[in-house]
């Protein structure tokens, strides 16, 4: 994924926190828009577009708040650490109310039982009275309340999450499984990235072994087609990366026509600024962000590596309409 990115900015939410969450413009389930796929796919890209519609909020990866985001207090997209974050910080004041002073921990604790693949911690849990459900709904319609946003997009990436919230039944699930060429994926994987908190880099991110990436990219593919099989008909859609980049208003048209909200076509200007995205790529955190593919492993990967990607995913490249073909270019 490749975008034109300007200097970080001063915190200036683009949402007003001020208002009081009105319970009753929040609806019973909360529409969830949950974007999944694996990483260097362009899923925060397409959580900021998405965000640029009026009646979406992009959270970004949510997985995260109660993992590390909160406890760490890291950035959130406005530029701003998340506890100063004037959206946040009153979605997690309403989050916290009437709940034990460890409800933060306690999520954190019941998201490694209940959002894995198999989801055998999700059967435990309902036996437990199902209070992770409970609290992720609270969390869910306390976003949709500060944000006065009738949809959330997710992009937690991994559908292990996703799995756990369409059994939910506060929440009515929408999914968008995102796939790149995962020669694209293993290239970008493949390089090391240095912590950079304050860009969004919250750690040393360390070079991904090719076949590492390649098998991965095939589990967590064939996973989140379970997903979509598993949430039915009508509530999924398939996305290509390059597709997207290619085409952003045509792609977002299918996206927010699944979820029932009429395309805008004047939201998606040049540049795109992120809002409150908690978690993601490091884009999330430049003051702008205009949308261009980024292509360039056709030429800087070697020949050979490309070729090892491709055998270990080829069932997958051909499923989802890729060449198994690759270009010609030099090795070095």
């Amino acid at each position: 994924m490749r975008s034109v990115l300007s200097p970080l900015r001063d915190p200036e939410p683009a949402i007003d926190p001020s208002r009081e969450p009105n319970a009753h413009a929040t609806p019973a389930r909360v529409k969830v828009l949950y974007i999944a796929g694996y990483g260097r796919s362009g899923t925060t890209l397409l959580d900021i577009a998405l965000g640029e519609h009026p009646a979406v909020m992009g959270g970004g990866e949510i997985a995260t708040l109660a993992r590390h985001v909160w406890a760490n207090d890291e950035y959130c997209a406005c530029g701003a650490s998340v506890r100063a974050c004037p959206v946040w910080r009153e979605i997690v004041t309403d989050w916290r109310a009437g709940e034990p002073p460890t409800l933060i921990d306690d999520y954190r604790r019941a998201q490694e039982r209940t959002e894995t693949i198999l989801g055998l911690g999700r059967i435990a849990e309902r036996w437990r009275g199902d209070a992770h459900a409970a609290r992720t709904v609270k969390l869910l319609r306390a976003v949709v309340a500060r944000s006065a946003r009738p949809v959330v997009v997710d992009s937690s990436k991994l559908p292990g999450r996703a799995l756990a919230l369409a059994a939910m039944e506060g929440i009515e699930l929408f999914v968008v499984h995102v796939v790149r060429d995962p020669r694209g994926v293993a290239w970008s994987l493949n390089k090391a990235i240095k912590r950079q908190v304050d860009k969004g880099v919250q750690r040393e991110l360390r070079p991904k072994p090719l076949a590492y990436t390649a098998l991965r990219w095939s589990i967590v593919n064939l996973a989140t087609e379970w997903l979509c099989r598993r949430v039915g008909p009508g509530r999924h859609v398939r996305v290509r990366y390059e597709e997207f980049v290619a085409d952003p208003p045509a792609t977002l048209a299918r996206i927010l026509t699944l979820v029932g909200e009429r395309p805008v076509p004047s939201v998606l200007g040049a540049p795109m600024v992120p809002q409150h995205q908690v978690a993601g790529s490091r884009h999330r955190m430049q003051s702008a962000i205009t949308i261009a593919s980024d292509e360039r492993w056709k030429t800087a990967m070697p020949r050979l590596r490309r070729w090892w990607v491709t055998l270990l995913t080829a069932p997958l490249l051909r499923r989802y309409g890729y060449a198994l073909g690759v270009p010609a270019e030099d090795e070095s």
